[in-house]
């Protein structure tokens, strides 16, 4: 186990002419909605092409603003930079997978980085925080944290240095990811700041969420020979200028009569609006 060091400044990047390049520093622009997609997206080999085309495809479809990635590849990442909605529309975090080991997080933005930071945390299995203070003025950061059920003390750990840290960031923040341990998990949960509030059940009350559920996700109980139903996959905010407004799981349906999916985990798309937007603010606490 490390302890984590401070943040390091990164380079987030553009595709300009014939490559990727590292893209100017941004101007602050006027804050406005947006929308948000986290997911999970599987580093496993199982039709690992098909999935990761049918990705593409629904990313570019949704076209969302913000779109934070959990166990990219290299060769899902090459494949990301190959793309050309992503070429045209966004900028990115990483062009070489030098920010994670066998796989990692990624964010693109169709909204300018002003910073770029990442922070690595206590961990067995290479896992970091990564935040992007946007041109808009709100951060968006994203992490994996420390899998399997055995690993509840490093969760809080890693939660015990991320909440502070993006509280003193910024005064607007979300923060978005595989969490990796449900409402009810005791020790998780009472690590958590209940100035983050738990978007999900803040706008979808009793609808439990499922971000792993084998009972529709036949693919994951192949892999995994387990049934399971856990929304482990969130989305938390921390802010008075802005308001979640809707909440959708995505991914939930097969690609083929095999019951193959995108991803072992359905992802989360959120649509955030400052409150100038007309926004209507969920209610306080952390929620589910």
């Amino acid at each position: 186990m490390r302890t984590a060091p401070s943040p390091s400044v990164l380079q987030p990047f553009v595709f300009a002419g014939a490559g990727w390049q590292a893209a100017e520093p941004a101007a602050p622009s006027s804050p406005a909605a947006l929308t948000l997609l986290t997911w999970n997206v599987w580093f496993g080999a199982l039709k690992s092409r098909a999935r990761g085309d049918a990705l593409l495809a629904e990313l570019s479809r949704r076209s969302p603003d913000v779109i934070a990635l959990q166990e990219v590849t290299r060769d899902l990442l090459a494949a990301i930079l190959d793309a050309p909605w992503a070429r045209a529309e966004y900028q990115v975090s990483d062009v070489d997978g030098s920010t994670f080991e066998q796989y990692g997080v990624v964010l693109l933005s169709r909204i300018p980085m002003r910073r770029l930071v990442v922070l690595n945390l206590p961990t067995e299995m290479g896992r970091c925080l990564l935040a992007a203070e946007l041109s808009c003025g709100l951060t968006v950061a994203t992490s994996h944290l420390e899998s399997t059920s055995f690993r509840a003390s490093t969760r809080v750990m890693q939660l015990g240095i991320i909440q502070p840290y993006l509280a003193r960031s910024s005064p607007d923040v979300v923060f978005a990811g595989d969490m990796n341990f449900t409402h009810d998990a005791a020790a998780e949960s009472a690590a958590l700041d209940p100035t983050f509030v738990d978007v999900w059940p803040a706008l979808r009350g009793d609808d439990p969420g499922y971000t792993v559920d084998t009972s529709i996700n036949s693919m994951r109980y192949q892999v995994d020979a387990r049934h399971s139903q856990r929304r482990i996959d969130r989305v938390f905010l921390r802010s008075r200028a802005w308001s979640a407004r809707a909440a959708e799981l995505v991914g939930s349906t097969p690609l083929d009569p095999e019951g193959t999916f995108i991803s072992d985990h359905f992802g989360i798309q959120v649509e955030l609006a400052h409150h100038g937007a007309g926004a209507v603010r969920p209610a306080d606490g952390s929620g589910g």
